[in-house]
């Protein structure tokens, strides 16, 4: 798959159109979104001036891996984990690279009486937030096989347990 394709078929799963199965069954090209992923993390992060320990971001990255390998195993679908992990995570790193200037805009206008051009910005990164989730929700029905509305509370209820267990066991600070 060339480059431009690759980014074509992430475009088309933010636009819910693409599916893991258009997406090469490439362990190298899944380890490689992960550290695309951790990238974008990174810039994040430092978009909103956090300290934060390298460990606990690696830490947070296999959690995540080992949820989505324990929701297709759940559901008997493990062979589909290497384009499944990769569809997630190229996904999670497009919205982060579109969240950056939200974030670095919210950081620049911290005030106590926020203004309309404050309430937009988070406004806009809630609806990021909102949209990574029901991406992610469309990825599991495509990788489960079942129905968009079953995926979606199971992704909600992943995105919960992923947020407590990552920040209980992986502080960022």
């Amino acid at each position: 798959m060339t480059p431009l394709a690759l980014l074509r078929w992430v475009g088309d799963v933010l636009l819910l159109r693409g599916s893991p199965a258009d997406s090469p069954r490439s362990t190298a090209l899944m380890w490689q979104f992960i550290v695309l992923d951790l990238i974008s993390s990174v810039l994040y992060l430092q978009t909103q001036n956090v300290d934060f320990a390298p460990a606990g971001l690696l830490g947070r990255v296999l959690l995540r891996v080992a949820l989505i390998y324990a929701i297709l195993l759940a559901f008997g679908k493990s062979r589909r984990f290497v384009q499944t992990t990769l569809t997630l995570f190229a996904a999670s790193a497009a919205l982060t690279v579109v969240t950056l200037p939200i974030a670095a805009g919210l950081v620049r206008s911290q005030i106590d009486v926020p203004d309309l051009d404050v309430q937009l910005l988070l406004l806009g990164y809630l609806g990021l937030l909102i949209w990574s989730i029901v991406v992610d929700a469309h990825v599991f029905r495509h990788a489960l096989g079942l129905n968009f509305w079953y995926t979606l509370p199971l992704s909600v209820a992943l995105f919960i347990i992923y947020s407590q267990l990552a920040d209980a066991a992986f502080p960022i600070e």
